[in-house]
């Protein structure tokens, strides 16, 4: 286990596709919480599309492969047990982050309890007591523009669980404003144990080993 002092995760910004001979470009632009919702409403969005809301931008989401699929479902079992009714452990569910016009998918949420409080509307920020992204191929991502618009929101713990370099990163104390970073991450490797702390208090711990396929 190691930890060490963040590096700013700062926003990316979205680039236009690249077109082929001529092809004209046509205007791009960010959308509105209310305008995506609206889009799902109207049929253009269906429910199930692999798409989310980052920074304004419709984004498609990448294909889960066995081994990501594999450490969502092996998390999620383990940190149920943990939990128990308290929690609500919700597994690649919608986050609303009104202040950046996102709407992320994350793999994995950890929100206040009860259940029943998000029948009508997805949990926001405030809400949220870890947050998990499964990382292969969007390490990258994770690890920038999703970093960043958890920070801004002041998501107080965020978890990549990185397939590439089987490790679980975590990381706390966000810090929002032009450049939002988390100023601590710990890096647990497949031999360490992973606190499960909410509001300073350990809940349990889960083997690294046991989530890294």
């Amino acid at each position: 286990m190691t930890t060490t002092a963040a590096r700013s995760g700062r926003p990316q910004a979205a680039e236009r596709p690249k077109l082929s001979p001529g092809v004209t470009s046509l205007p791009v632009r960010r959308f509105t919480l209310d305008e995506y919702h609206r889009m799902s409403e109207l049929g253009f969005l269906r429910e199930g599309d692999p798409y989310e809301l980052l920074n304004g931008w419709i984004t498609h989401k990448m294909t889960i492969n066995p081994p990501h699929a594999a450490a969502i479902s092996l998390l999620a079992r383990r940190l149920d047990r943990i939990l128990g009714d308290t929690f609500v452990v919700r597994v690649q569910s919608p986050v609303t982050i009104p202040a950046s016009d996102s709407e992320p998918e994350p793999d994995i949420v950890i929100a206040m309890g009860p259940e029943t409080k998000y029948n009508a509307a997805h949990p926001h920020p405030h809400q949220v007591v870890i947050l998990v992204e499964v990382a292969d191929s969007t390490l990258a991502t994770d690890r920038g523009q999703k970093l960043a618009i958890y920070a801004a929101a002041k998501i107080a713990e965020y978890w990549i669980v990185n397939l590439v370099d089987r490790q679980i990163e975590v990381y706390t104390a966000p810090r929002g404003g032009k450049n939002p970073i988390y100023r601590t991450r710990t890096d647990y490797g497949p031999d360490d144990s992973v606190r499960v702390t909410i509001a300073g208090r350990e809940i349990g711990a889960i083997a690294a080993r046991d989530i890294l396929p």
